[in-house]
């Protein structure tokens, strides 16, 4: 058996929301979804000043350490 046929046995095998996770994951993978993240990336990159841009890390740093592992 191929990985591609064990692939599709599995998923033979899941509910329709988990179909619709595993889609997105795969979409997500393909060249052209890395492409247009890369030119989002690109076109934000250095939008922010130094201090605003200090600002948000800040911000980020303290909302992660919220963030609960254990949800699923």
């Amino acid at each position: 058996m191929t990985v591609l046929e064990s692939i599709v046995r599995d998923l033979h095998e899941l509910p329709p929301p988990k179909l619709v996770e595993v889609a997105t994951f795969v979409h997500g993978l393909t060249p052209k979804s890395r492409n247009r993240r890369r030119e989002a990336l690109m076109a934000t990159a250095g939008c922010l000043s130094g201090a605003e841009g200090q600002a948000f890390e800040a911000f980020v740093r303290e909302e992660a350490d919220r963030i609960d592992a254990d949800v699923s």
